[in-house]
């Protein structure tokens, strides 16, 4: 590439209003359906505020990956570092990810290098913690210690850091901290000893479809330029969230295919480079399912992707993938079964998660439903290509 090319890449216009909203660090100026988490921390943190002595609280956000612990405990720091310097008190917001700070010296050191200037070597943990709690004293701050993916430390270290009010004495701990784990990591690590110093233990469910349809339409309209991204594909976006139980797959998934979109030219996010990014991002399609499908199965599946490859919406119906099955069960010979069996296909394939469905109204002055198929995390051209291998071992 020389330098002309490498300069028209740059000027190259993209789908992108503002990428970063996309990033995994990126805490909105909004936070949509986490209201009760937030006010339960608000109402663990206001004596903060209240109280002449500015206690030492310490609170547990716990859950799956991708229900929203961390944009959660940042937002929450942002916005009470706003409200506390409303009430003259200097909030100190720190947030360390355990995956890059494995030990509480390290991070005692990183705090001791940006509020005291030193190094922190020569320093014993506690002579470091009480070098930083004597900085907020005289500086009349307080300080919010964020400590994400904490299963990571040692459970003894976990204890230190939540037992400084009792250690150091409650009128100098200028300090709380919210610690972050999963589920089942927290679990290895909890005990009674570690549960007596918690104020709070705060559990966060996965996203609901209608959940996950609001946080993905605020943050694509941030993240992209108008026309880029339909509800359509939103919609399907939110299912593909739903299926996982992670809003970072989702938010990935937009990110991908953005950057999938301006490196190519192309102005509109398609229901093919969703799926591309979903299985690039979390290739959770698995072979080994497919090869226990019966035949009748993987003709049905079959169906049910060509119907998607001729579409440009994300979801077929019923009636199109039926159509496309009789087909190619009359390419190979074989007698297709009755629409009844087909749909019984269909509920297999969603319950092993191959396929994602969801019943609608057939129209405003119509009533019934009819059901909507999609793919989640493999595009139908490539399924259809490990289809036709498939086929061509079993009927040719």
């Amino acid at each position: 590439m020389d330098e002309d090319a490498f300069r028209e890449e740059f000027s190259r216009k993209s789908v992108f209003r503002k990428a970063s909203s996309l990033d995994l660090s990126y805490v909105p100026d909004k936070l949509y359906c986490r209201d009760e988490v937030t006010r339960e921390l608000i109402h663990n943190f206001k004596r903060v505020l209240q109280e002449t002595d500015q206690p030492s609280i310490t609170v547990l956000l716990t859950g799956k990956g991708g229900v929203g612990k961390t944009v959660t405990a940042r937002y929450f720091g942002k916005n009470f570092k706003k409200i506390s310097l409303e009430n003259n008190l200097n909030v100190f917001i720190e947030y360390f990810n355990a995956i890059n700070f494995r030990t509480k010296s390290m991070i005692l050191r990183e705090l001791l290098s940006k509020y005291t200037h030193s190094s922190g070597r020569g320093y014993s943990d506690d002579e470091a913690i009480k070098l930083i709690l004597s900085q907020l004293i005289r500086e009349k701050g307080y300080m919010l210690l964020i400590i994400d993916e904490v299963h990571l430390l040692d459970p003894e270290e976990i204890w230190a850091f939540l037992d400084i009010a009792e250690t150091f004495g409650h009128q100098n701990a200028k300090l709380s901290v919210i610690l972050i784990s999963r589920t089942k990591d927290w679990m290895r690590i909890e005990t009674e000893r570690i549960l007596s110093r918690l104020n709070s233990k705060i559990k966060l469910d996965p996203y609901n479809f209608e959940d996950s349809m609001k946080i993905l339409k605020y943050r694509s309209d941030i993240a992209f330029k108008d026309g880029v991204i339909s509800d359509n594909i939103l919609e399907m976006v939110s299912q593909i969230v739903v299926e996982h139980g992670n809003m970072r797959h989702g938010i990935e998934v937009l990110r991908k295919c953005g950057l999938h979109a301006d490196k190519e030219g192309f102005e509109i996010i398609s229901p093919e480079m969703i799926r591309e990014a979903s299985n690039e991002v979390y290739p959770t399609f698995r072979g080994e399912v497919v090869d226990r499908l019966s035949d009748h199965e993987l003709l049905a599946l079959y169906g049910i992707s060509q119907s998607l490859s001729f579409r440009e919406e994300p979801y077929t119906i019923i009636n199109d993938a039926f159509n496309e099955y009789k087909a190619i069960c009359e390419t190979y010979g074989l007698e297709p079964h009755v629409k009844m069996s087909f749909r019984k296909y269909v509920r297999q394939l969603n319950d092993l998660k191959i396929i994602a469905t969801r019943g609608v109204k057939i129209g405003e002055n119509k009533r019934g439903r009819h059901l909507q198929i999609t793919l989640l995390d493999i595009p139908s051209k490539k399924l259809l290509e490990l289809l036709e291998r498939i086929f061509s071992r079993k009927f040719e």
